[in-house]
Order: structure tokens, then sequence, then C-alpha cells
């Protein structure tokens, strides 16, 4: 057999794997849509008037760039800036989880950042409460690390301690 057959047929699944891995970013209207949602979040951001309507624009546009081609890192950035317009907010850390379920690596990365941006208690106790509830799930989910899920179960204890003010 020559030396370049195998070669020949190597390269032929290199490629069959490239285009495997790159499908979900080729084409088609469902990509056009989503760059189109992404432009209107962010002209929406540019026109908000309020720091809610901006905050909720920047959500909008995290989940179209979670959805989209932007990526994840791209996601997050919006997400946190959406963050730190309205850091007490718990819806904001709700709707990121959901648009950053698919990507756990990035969801954690997310909501560690947002852990320590903001002080946990002094009126950001709900956001903090839902980032710590979000750790736990995807920690005894799809990131599997029991240990770190009862550390998060364990600080939530706490913060429910310290809001009943019967701590130690």
């Amino acid at each position: 057999m020559p030396w370049n057959v195998p070669l020949t047929v190597a390269s032929a699944v290199f490629v069959l794997f490239l285009l495997w891995k790159l499908r979900p970013n080729m084409g088609g209207s469902g990509a056009s849509g989503r760059g189109a949602a992404l432009r209107a979040a962010k002209a929406r951001v540019a026109a908000a008037k309020d720091d809610d309507e901006r905050a909720l624009a920047l959500c909008d546009a995290g989940e179209a760039a979670a959805a989209g081609l932007a990526g994840s890192e791209s996601a997050i950035g919006y997400y946190l800036r959406a963050m730190r317009v309205s850091p007490r907010s718990a819806e904001l850390v709700t709707r990121s989880a959901k648009g950053l379920a698919r990507k756990p690596r990035a969801l954690e990365s997310l909501l560690w950042r947002r852990l320590g941006a903001e002080p946990w208690l002094g009126g950001g106790e709900a956001a903090a409460k839902v980032a710590l509830k979000e750790l736990v799930r995807l920690y005894e989910g799809p990131l599997r690390s029991p240990s770190k899920a009862r550390a998060m179960e364990n600080a939530l204890a706490v913060m429910a301690r310290g809001a009943t003010g019967t701590g130690g």
C-alpha cells in the first residue's frame, strides 16, 4: 500500500470531524435570527433610559450571545455587565443560569465572579442565595463535585442563620 493512502484517509477523517464540531455554527436561518436578536438587544442597551431597562437589555444580549455565534465569554460579559448595573437582582442571576444552562463551566465561572463582586449580606442576600443554589445544582449535576455542593449548602445554611439572627 502506498504511503499516501493512510494520509489521505486520516485527512478525510479530520475534515469530517471538523465539520461535525462546527455544525452548530454553520449558517442557516437560525444563526442569522440569533445574530439579529443580539443586534436588537445591543440597540436596546444603547437606548435604555434607566438602569433596570439597561440590565434587562444586557441580559437579553447575554441570552442571545449564549445561544448564537458569540460564545460563552461574550455571554458572560453581558451577564456580568447586567449584574453590575443591578447588583441586588436575583432575577438576573436566575436568567443567566437559564441562558448558560447548556454550558456548565461558563455558568460556574459567572456565578463565582458574581459571588466575588458583591457582599452577600446587606441587600444582596437574594442574588447570593440564587447563585449559591445554582452552584449546588451544578456541583450535584453536570460538574459532579459533591464536596463543593456540600460547601455551597453550608454557605446557604450560614446565610439563613445570619438572616434569622441565630448564628453562633
